[in-house]
């Protein structure tokens, strides 16, 4: 009777091994594609990166761009970082001005920096920092400049260094030598905007404008001449994109929220700024995340417009 019982045709058997192999493709696929679509988002979660990392994925380029204007960011590098991380300044090669005190690198200065950081064209850039502002300081303006400079995968890990080793995520402290990258930077004009722009939007009116400065600032005063705004600019204050609790940005249906309050028109073109390029592509970034087909960064802030702008374009 066992013997009986036990007995499978060739024919079963080769059912059985399909179905096992079409089940196992399946699977696959199914990993694939999620793999691809988060790999898309311009945010990934602590739980995504690490499982993509436990994983063994050679295909990702993880940089810690946390900086500090008064210290010495390869210390912070190298006393914690994430797994197969490089650090990357940047702001390396980058000439400051009074006026524009957070520049923006050329192409060929972008390039040898993110090369020297082991970028590579077909990878996957992971963007994290710990500067205490979630992620999105440092984070959002190295989004930004690999956006400007060509390359489209490009994500920030959400709540930044901070969130990480508070998830309970594995760091090291050991500093890895690695083989140059070979990534391309080629600018990409529609992220960035200059001043001349910004004046031709005032008579053509094609995109909303953003400013993440405190209210304080935003407001103008007549006793403080850091204060004013470009004309029909709306504010969002930088700190409105983030939940205090989870230390990340908020939840995409309360994302949409903070722009609609502001009225802003998510289905339309979008400019960021601030006072000097910084937070603003924190603001450009989470408009994006919410669907914004078309946003900019104004390079030059309201420093620059405050500097060059006539009087009566200031409100």
């Amino acid at each position: 009777i066992h013997s009986l019982t036990s007995f499978q045709s060739p024919c079963s058997l080769h059912l059985r091994n399909s179905f096992r192999l079409f089940d196992l493709l399946w699977w696959t696929l199914i990993d694939f594609v999620q793999m691809a679509s988060d790999s898309k988002q311009p945010v990934v979660s602590t739980a995504w990166l690490n499982d993509q990392l436990r994983k063994k994925r050679d295909d990702f380029a993880i940089l810690d761009v946390t900086w500090f204007s008064d210290k010495n960011t390869i210390h912070h590098f190298s006393k914690e970082h994430l797994m197969h991380a490089s650090q990357m300044d940047i702001f390396y090669g980058v000439e400051n001005t009074s006026l524009y005190p957070r520049n923006i690198p050329d192409a060929p200065t972008f390039q040898m920096n993110a090369r020297g950081s082991a970028v590579n064209n077909d990878n996957h850039v992971v963007i994290y920092e710990k500067t205490g502002k979630f992620g999105f300081f440092t984070g959002a303006r190295a989004w930004w400049l690999f956006k400007l400079f060509g390359h489209e995968n490009v994500s920030v890990l959400d709540g930044g260094l901070e969130k990480w080793i508070a998830d309970g995520y594995e760091t090291t402290n050991i500093m890895v030598k690695k083989k140059e990258g070979d990534f391309t930077a080629k600018l990409t004009p529609r992220w960035l905007k200059r001043f001349e722009d910004m004046k031709e939007n005032l008579t053509l009116q094609k995109a909303q404008v953003c400013d993440s400065r405190d209210p304080s600032l935003f407001t103008r005063s007549a006793y403080d001449p850091k204060t004013g705004h470009y004309p029909g600019a709306v504010n969002i204050p930088f700190p409105k994109l983030f939940d205090p609790d989870t230390k990340s940005l908020k939840k995409l249906d309360d994302l949409k929220k903070v722009y609609t309050d502001a009225g802003i028109d998510l289905s339309k073109p979008l400019i960021g700024m601030c006072n000097s390029g910084m937070s603003s592509c924190s603001l450009v970034l989470a408009a994006h995340l919410c669907g914004c087909p078309d946003v900019a960064v104004y390079h030059g802030g309201f420093k620059e417009w405050k500097k060059r702008a006539d009087p009566s374009e200031i409100e």
